[in-house]
């Protein structure tokens, strides 16, 4: 019997982290606002252990952040913050990209043409939901530059990219209503990466690529949700 209570627990906790995370990346949930566990215990019919183990995994993905006396808090929207995590992103990224032109195989040239092929056939957002963006969408663009980055040929340099390629998802989901009004077509940035890529022009590829990741810094920094935010 305690067994079964303990799965039960233990997925209810799942329901729970999962749409507290979807309100987050939605925005239902502005940033930097508390998360109070007794009101989520009421809204959720949950234990207090229930709210605080799905608290718990938002804190530990970043998407949440726990101070002392204060609990549990959505992550503010951090100018500053979001600037330096940009700049590392940049680094890192064009750095593997360089890296995987410089030794580019066949296999490596046809990981990039499928992940480009599967993310320009994923819908962005689910329908009635053109601010949003789809976890299938999510998967597909991750896996779109994973694939750029995968043939640098360094397993550290492909763990020390995942950091902050995760820690800008929450940034690329408050992002997506600035690129809506500024018609922004990210899959013209996409396949212009792919395409300098597989042509082996690493000046240009690194050059689209870190015009593609500040683009979406620059979109949310003028976004009126910045805006709306204290810094």
């Amino acid at each position: 019997m305690g067994q079964v209570n303990t799965r039960r627990g233990s997925t209810r906790s799942l329901e729970v982290y999962e749409e507290i995370r979807s309100d987050i990346m939605a925005t239902r949930i502005p940033p930097g606002a508390r998360l109070k566990a007794g009101p989520l215990c009421e809204r959720f019919g949950v234990s207090l252990s229930v709210v605080r183990e799905a608290l718990t995994r938002l804190s530990e993905q970043r998407l949440v952040r726990s101070e002392p006396q204060l609990g549990f808090s959505v992550l503010p929207l951090d100018r500053a913050g979001l600037e330096d995590l940009t700049g590392v992103r940049v680094e890192i990224e064009t750095l593997a990209l360089r890296w995987a032109i410089g030794r580019a195989d066949l296999s490596w040239e046809t990981s990039v043409v499928a992940a480009l092929h599967r993310l320009g056939r994923t819908p962005v957002s689910e329908p009635g939901d053109q601010n949003g963006i789809s976890e299938a969408w999510s998967d597909a663009h991750c896996a779109f530059h994973t694939a750029l980055a995968s043939g640098c040929g360094s397993p550290l340099l492909m763990e020390l990219r995942r950091g902050p390629y995760d820690s800008a998802e929450i940034y690329r989901r408050w992002a997506r209503p600035g690129a809506v009004r500024e018609e922004r077509d990210v899959h013209k940035e996409h396949t212009d990466i792919a395409d300098a890529a597989i042509a082996r022009d690493a000046g240009l590829a690194t050059s689209l690529l870190e015009a593609h990741i500040r683009q979406t810094t620059k979109t949310l920094l003028t976004s009126d949700l910045m805006n709306s935010t204290p810094d």
